[in-house]
């Protein structure tokens, strides 16, 4: 066997591993447009760089038919892909987004260090109904006096609206009421995007979105329950 097809059973094998890792990323740690947005296709490009792209080449260089400890050059290149990979892999797996808080008008999409940052213990939302990430919304005052009395307590305390864990509920299977201020939203949507790009998402239900990778204004789908479009600009 020569060093090119020794090159292309290792990359095959590396796409198989490779393929099964992005169903995992794509439809269970980051669902629906949060691939995109949220630091998925990052971690994805970091994976890939490892699994698909350095062990194949290094198989590459180092094969040569007879060569004396030919096995362990191997094996060594095998270990340290895994080892690589694995970390690759874990890294991806802590900055998932756990939660997606709707607070006010507001999409939060946040990672276990977000909540340890503010001092929150991240299991506080595991046993909310549903898959990861959690659908979650701060529960908030009727009145839009009300609403504006916790905002500005939020900024004495320095605990924002999306943080109050302690105010958290799980998202209604109708959460068309939590959405009353989509009208505003979709105006300064219009404004800051573009009307004829908002108007390709005139039957979804429009919200603002923030996270550590990107801010805009989603669509959110409630029969699906996922944000399934993604509008760029400051929020």
């Amino acid at each position: 066997m020569n060093r090119w097809k020794a090159f292309a059973i290792h990359l095959s094998l590396s796409l198989v591993v490779f393929t099964c890792l992005l169903g995992i990323i794509v439809w269970a740690w980051y669902p629906g447009v949060l691939f995109r947005i949220d630091g998925g296709w990052a971690g994805l490009k970091l994976v890939m760089g490892v699994d698909v792209v350095l062990g194949p080449l290094l198989t590459l260089l180092v094969y040569r038919a007879g060569k004396r400890g030919l096995k362990f050059d191997l094996g060594c290149i095998v270990a340290a892909q895994v080892a690589c990979m694995a970390a690759g892999i874990w890294i991806v797996y802590q900055a998932r987004p756990i939660a997606l808080v709707f607070a006010y008008d507001t999409f939060y999409s946040l990672a276990a260090d977000e909540f340890q940052s503010f001092g929150k213990d991240p299991a506080i939302v595991k046993d909310f109904p549903g898959s990861w990430p959690k659908l979650v919304y701060t529960e908030l005052p009727e009145s839009e006096f009300g609403v504006e009395v916790a905002y500005l307590r939020s900024q004495f305390i320095e605990e924002p609206l999306f943080m109050q864990t302690e105010k958290y509920q799980p998202f209604p299977d109708q959460g068309d009421n939590l959405f009353r201020r989509a009208a505003t939203v979709r105006d300064d949507a219009a404004e800051l995007v573009g009307e004829s790009l908002i108007e390709s998402a005139e039957d979804c239900l429009l919200s603002r979105f923030v996270s550590a990778h990107q801010s805009g204004f989603v669509c959110f789908d409630p029969e699906s329950r996922r944000l399934t479009s993604f509008f760029p600009g400051q929020s």
